[in-house]
């Protein structure tokens, strides 16, 4: 739909970026299965791709940085803990408690003000917000035989995008919970083999998630309230997945398998144009 750039060269698998509050930097996971270098962890790179660094070693995953830039928290442990690091690196801070079960990933965020954490908790597979500031932890939200994928909060703050997937079917669906878990809304989506991996722009006005096209991911974009879709980057026999925002809402950092190696990507957008052709009103 836009234009693409290639961020990332490597041979290994690079993906899943986050943006720092400026927009100027990008912090995203390195994972080669045979690491002989030890360059497996996170690497923090110029959005020109320049200057990358490494910032933490070991398997990480999903990492998100704070609103305030001063945090990056992450799957860690091969999706086994949420931990988080000082954004330039430094010293690791584990802050969940021991009797929280992380597998497989939690898909932390945070919330707009950065005072709380949202993850799942795979034990019970519920939909947990963990307050960093007192260590409050309450667990908002469950259904029975499906698994809540938190997706990023709300601009308010007062509810979390969550994809919710079938365990039987592994089909999803949208829901926006409120963080006391009182009230949900369904967001219809277009496509009946929605996958995940949601992205809200910064102004709440557009989605972005993925689709399974036979075999490989593709991105689509719709009003954030659900309905008419347009494909954002769906290219032929390879996988696009793993969306995020820049802060500024002009640029979408995400994976792709195109060149045959999993490498991150960015496509500069016109949110006005995708506006237009999706008729949201822009008053």
């Amino acid at each position: 739909m836009f234009n693409v750039r290639r961020l990332t060269l490597e041979y290994a698998r690079e993906g899943f970026a986050t943006w720092s509050p400026d927009g100027r930097y990008l912090v995203y996971q390195y994972t080669e299965r045979y690491d002989t270098l030890g360059k497996n962890g996170l690497w923090k790179v110029s959005r020109d791709g320049t200057g990358a660094t490494q910032i933490f070693n070991g398997i990480a995953e999903h990492a998100r940085w704070s609103p305030d830039g001063s945090y990056i928290v992450f799957d860690a442990d091969t999706g086994n803990n949420i931990k988080m690091i000082p954004a330039n690196g430094g010293e690791v801070i584990e802050f969940l408690p021991d009797s929280v079960i992380i597998y497989n990933g939690g898909l932390p965020c945070w919330s707009p003000d950065g005072s709380q954490i949202a993850f799942v908790e795979r034990k019970a597979m519920s939909l947990c917000i963990f307050n960093i500031k007192t260590g409050e932890l309450n667990s908002i939200f469950r259904e029975e035989g499906k698994l809540p994928l938190p997706g990023g909060w709300w601009t308010d703050g007062n509810s979390i995008l969550v994809a919710l997937m079938d365990l039987q079917t592994r089909k999803c669906t949208i829901l926006r919970i409120s963080t006391d878990g009182k009230h949900k809304t369904n967001i219809p989506v277009q496509q009946e083999n929605f996958y995940r991996h949601l992205a809200l722009s910064p102004d709440g006005s557009l989605l972005i998630y993925a689709v399974m096209t036979g075999r490989y991911l593709g991105l689509y974009i719709m009003p954030s309230a659900g309905g008419r879709s347009l494909p954002l980057t769906v290219t032929e026999n390879s996988h696009n997945e793993g969306p995020v925002w820049s802060p500024d809402g002009k640029s979408i950092a995400f994976n792709s398998t195109r060149f045959g190696n999993n490498d991150i990507w960015i496509m500069d957008v016109d949110t006005e144009k995708i506006k237009r052709e999706l008729q949201i009103s822009q008053e």
